[in-house]
């Protein structure tokens, strides 16, 4: 491995050789800088923990994203499989955060014992800028304040191409999924660990665009709450895997800003089931999914005010509702009804909004039901 010794941001401006780690030479808080990652570099036997450089903002103020990579043998690179885990892609949603943490206390075991096959790329908290301002999106400080929804803008564009324009969250979102996940060269299968935005309350449960192989499978390992059959949003991390044919998922895990434990402990242990089914753990029987307390469904609606107020909502998440039925009431400032808000649909609770204040137009409830119609 070859240390290259220049300035972090010159890194900025120069993209990294494919094909080997390329290190900085600055350590923060104790770990490596590096600006892109071949799996060959890392050593075998061990869990590793670097700061991979995904862009740079006004003021040259470095974003440094913390990177954990687990490594088995020397021949797994070849004969297990390659897993990511990334979080918090919105900066409210923390749970993902956590997961991440004890599946890479928890992989120490079977890595120091030589008994783990494959590779594990972790990444806890992928939009730093976001948890720093304790919001879902990416602030820049273009045009007087900027905010980008990150996960609706990978695989990104080049930075380091003036023709591509790049913006910062788009040069961000480009080094990760080409330098860091190598183009899918350091991935073959893939969970993106989400929960619901600020103001909303909601279950577990998986967008999984069962079109690809696998992703049932990897949908039905989780035994979430729900299983919405998706085709993805153009830009998510989940959709740009499965177009690039990579088998990925979107694992939401509960409501935002704040840590589940009982989410968290779902979450983990829907990994350690995965590791288990990749064969990258050593495991003597078959998995098999208890799916007895999962809906599927094929289809979403979001349920709106058509006022502005204060909306009560009259449901729970999970509960199941009837066409017609009463589901959130929207009161003006006097405290008189001015709406009642009715279910569409037979269908099941997916998202209630916690926040009772209210626009025209804002989404009160979300259902998800099946329906016949392709």
């Amino acid at each position: 491995m070859r240390l290259t010794l220049l300035p972090a941001a010159l890194f900025l401006f120069v993209a990294p050789a494919f094909g080997r780690t390329n290190l900085t030479g600055d350590i923060v808080n104790g770990y490596p800088v590096i600006t892109s990652l071949d799996l060959n570099d890392t050593p075998a036997n061990a869990i590793t923990r670097y700061y991979f450089l995904a862009g740079e903002a006004q003021g040259t103020i470095l974003y440094h994203v913390p990177v954990f990579v687990a490594r088995g043998t020397e021949a797994s690179l070849d004969t297990g499989r390659k897993l990511s885990l990334s979080s918090a892609v919105h900066g409210d949603e923390l749970n993902g955060i956590r997961v991440v943490q004890k599946v890479f206390d928890m992989l120490e075991e079977y890595v120091s014992a030589g008994s783990f096959n494959g590779t594990v790329i972790g990444i806890p908290t992928l939009n730093i800028n976001g948890i720093m301002h304790n919001q879902r999106n990416f602030y820049s400080s273009s045009e007087n304040g900027f905010l980008t929804n990150l996960n609706r803008v990978f695989p990104g564009e080049n930075p380091d191409d003036p023709e591509a324009g790049a913006s910062l969250p788009e040069g961000y979102a480009y080094r990760i999924w080409t330098h860091l996940w190598g183009n899918t060269s350091n991935v073959d299968v893939a969970v993106d660990l989400h929960t619901l935005s600020t103001g909303s309350n909601g279950p577990m449960w998986a967008y999984a665009d069962y079109r690809l192989p696998y992703v049932a499978r990897l949908a039905q390992l989780a035994q979430p709450d729900i299983i919405k059959i998706d085709p993805g949003e153009p830009g998510s991390i989940e959709t740009t895997w499965v177009e690039n044919s990579i088998p990925a998922i979107t694992l939401e895990l509960g409501p935002p800003v704040s840590w589940s434990q009982p989410l968290i402990q779902r979450g983990q242990d829907f990994v350690f089931r995965l590791l288990a089914d990749l064969k990258m753990i050593p495991s003597n029987t078959t998995i098999e999914p208890d799916l007895s307390n999962t809906y599927v469904a094929n289809t979403r609606t979001d349920v709106i005010s058509t006022k502005a107020g204060f909306a009560e909502a009259l449901v729970e998440v999970l509960d199941d509702v009837t066409e017609g039925q009463e589901i959130v009431r929207v009161y003006n400032s006097w405290g008189d009804v001015v709406e009642s808000v009715r279910s569409p649909s037979d269908a099941r609770v997916l998202q209630v909004k916690t926040d009772p204040a209210v626009e025209q137009g804002a989404v009160v409830v979300v259902l998800v039901y099946n329906s016949t119609q392709t």
